[in-house]
């Protein structure tokens, strides 16, 4: 067929053909890539997980003077406001500003876009909810640090590197996660 002879399908809202229209996993990934690229090239490959040892390191070293070179993982890690800890702060604002602006758009008392996810054991009160969140953030930095990383450090970063490690934690990861999302998701109850 022609290039002539092909029809090119537009969308009316935007004009947009089907080959200018770039899917979203599409542009998000290549976005990452590009973050990957000028971390790498100008500080290190991402990793966020450390961010948390390191802070809670200084705080506990402004608390107790020369508690930080008294722990071998603190000395070899280092404390500070390190940009790790820039990196973690800035996901947790953007994670903010894209929840209070979302509630903006759409009203005080608008319903997230996603819908509640029922855990078994944890269904019901906002509390459960918010103790599910935490448990399971910590179990994940738990993990992070046993692991030497966490999903940035070693899927992220790893892969970006072609290292066996990161592609090894990546298929873990998911496998494992499809696994227990089987196990503990369910509907929520009408």
């Amino acid at each position: 067929m022609a290039v002539s002879e092909m029809k090119v399908r537009t969308f009316p809202a935007t004009g947009k053909s089907d080959a200018a229209r770039m899917p979203n996993w599409l542009k998000w990934g290549a976005l990452i890539g590009l973050v990957q690229i000028f971390a790498i090239a100008t500080v290190a490959p991402l990793g966020v997980s450390t961010a948390y040892p390191q802070f809670v390191g200084l705080v506990l070293d402004r608390l107790f003077p020369g508690f930080a070179a008294q722990q071998l993982y603190l000395r070899e890690i280092g404390t500070g406001v390190t940009w790790e800890v820039m990196l973690l702060a800035g996901l947790f604002t953007g994670a903010l500003l894209s929840f209070l602006l979302g509630r903006m758009k759409g009203g005080l008392h608008s319903q997230p876009a996603v819908a509640p996810v029922c855990v078994t054991g944890f269904e019901g009160s906002r509390m459960r909810r918010y103790v599910r969140a935490w448990l399971g953030g910590f179990l994940f930095i738990f993990g992070a640090r046993l692991a030497g990383g966490c999903t940035t450090g070693h899927m992220l970063s790893g892969m970006a590197q072609m290292a066996i490690s990161g592609l090894v934690f990546g298929a873990v990861a998911f496998g494992t996660g499809m696994l227990f999302a089987k196990l503990l998701f369910r509907e929520p109850s009408r």
